[in-house]
This record gives C-alpha cells, structure tokens and sequence, in this order.
C-alpha cells in the first residue's frame, strides 16, 4: 500500500513539474512585444534618414517608410527578424534583434541600425 502512494505521490509531481515549464514556456513564447520602427535623422545631423525604404518584420506584411515616417507593429517572442531594403537599391540587409522579456515597447531606428550606430534599439515607454 505505501509504495502505491508513493507511485501516486511521484507521479502526481512530476505532472506539476511539466505544467510548470510548460506554462513558462507558453510565456516566454507567446508574449507579444511593440516595436516602432523609425526613418528619422539625427536633430544633431550625425546620420540621416533614409529617403524612401521598405521594412519587413519578421514574416508580417512589409511597409514603406519615408524620411520622417515611423510606424508600429506588435511581434510575439523576443527575436525579431528586421529586413530594410532602401527604394534607390543601396540598402539590403537583414537584422536580427532580441527584445528584453520583461521590455513591452522598442524603439528602432532604422538609419542608426544600418549605419551601426549605439543607441538603435531602446526601450519606449508607451503609457
């Protein structure tokens, strides 16, 4: 009789352990983030924006931007895949970014990321 209970007992924790890791794996999965991409230049004048470009993110629909254009997109997950490519056909390249979990708002700024500039990707606060 107390190894049938000690079966139940190990088995019956074992189950808990499961919907543990299984409820933060849905978390860490299934937590949507906001990112704003941004085409604006610098009010110092170090970098510029970018004329005319058209961003992808991740595998949701593309958008154009122009100089001045900023935009919001929500993404699930922390990695965020960003392609540019510039309308005059001199940018095309790929990013890839990793949002802080516990971060519910980013801001990037596309012509410091393609110019490799610190700074492209920074938190925002949206209330």
């Amino acid at each position: 009789m107390k190894t049938v209970n000690k079966k139940i007992i190990i088995v019956r924790s074992v189950l808990v352990v499961v919907y543990l890791l299984l409820a933060v794996v849905m978390f860490v999965t299934g937590r949507s983030h906001t990112v704003l991409i941004d085409n604006k230049a610098a009010e110092d004048g170090s970098f510029k924006a970018i004329n005319g470009m058209e961003v992808t993110i991740n595998k949701l629909p593309s958008s154009e931007f122009m100089k001045g254009d900023r935009d919001k997109f929500v993404v699930k997950g922390q990695n965020v895949k960003i392609k540019v490519v510039s309308f005059d056909g001199q940018i095309e390249d790929t990013y890839k970014i990793k949002i802080p979990l516990a971060q519910d708002a980013v801001l990037i700024s596309v012509p410091k990321l393609v110019n490799g500039l610190e700074g492209a990707v920074e938190p925002f606060k949206i209330y």
